[in-house]
């Protein structure tokens, strides 16, 4: 009798043990599938910093910001991801005012719009920056392996992400791609944040100028990147 208790104990001990651990990682899962991973959307000028002229009324603020709102308009609910975007009107909001927005934000990624400009009329396609990373800036890890692990980390994922932009942008402007290179990125100096700039197209280039001017082409763009920033963080 007292054995045929303690059996009827030790089964209700191994179910409860079994409730606790159903639960517990029930809430990791729960708690996973609803975070937002945070993505920075630096439209690049803006107010008085104009940027690159295309015609007499656009100019290289006015492109970037429509693709950022595009981009904002076609995240659709019930993602994984949210968009901030570092200004969604015509203001300036100059270096120090961005990077004190990184800085409290702390996003997991940052993409900054831009237009080209230069290397003659016949300079046409879009390119894409990453930033390097110091290990020196990384002051919160003790060791120089865990600097390394955590500045190939922030390498590896802004190269990561260029990649999968220049897939998808391959797509779009098809033989348009100019490459994927290192660069500096005064926007992100000395912040550990992921980041790649993309320069959509040539102003200086006919054929890029009239396409960049396309509000079509603007919400394709938008559609390549939000595209992108669902595959990195699926």
């Amino acid at each position: 009798m007292i054995q045929v208790r303690f059996m009827s104990y030790k089964k209700k001990i191994l179910l409860l043990c079994f409730l606790i651990c159903f639960l517990v990682f029930f809430s990791l899962e729960l708690s996973a599938a609803g975070k937002k991973h945070v993505i920075i959307i630096n439209p690049g000028h803006g107010g008085k910093d104009k940027g690159i002229e295309l015609t007499k009324d656009v100019t290289e603020k006015d492109i970037t910001l429509a693709v950022a709102l595009a981009m904002r308009k076609e995240l659709t609910t019930g993602n994984n991801i949210e968009f901030v975007l570092m200004r969604d009107s015509d203001k300036t909001v100059d270096l120090e005012e961005r990077r004190k927005i990184i800085e409290e934000i702390k996003p997991d990624f940052l993409i900054s719009l831009h237009v080209n400009g230069g290397f003659g009329k016949n300079a046409s396609g879009f390119e894409i920056y990453y930033p390097e990373f110091g290990e020196d800036i990384i002051k919160e890890e003790k060791t120089v392996k865990d600097k390394k692990q955590k500045k190939n980390k922030l390498q590896n994922d802004s190269l990561t992400m260029a990649k999968i932009i220049q897939e998808n942008l391959n797509v779009l402007f098809p033989r348009k791609g100019r490459g994927v290179r290192k660069a500096d990125m005064p926007l992100t100096d000395g912040l550990l944040v992921p980041s790649v700039v993309v320069e959509m197209s040539f102003a200086t280039n006919t054929e890029d100028k009239k396409k960049l001017l396309s509000r079509e082409t603007q919400k394709d763009v938008a559609e390549a990147l939000v595209k992108s920033c669902k595959k990195f963080f699926r």
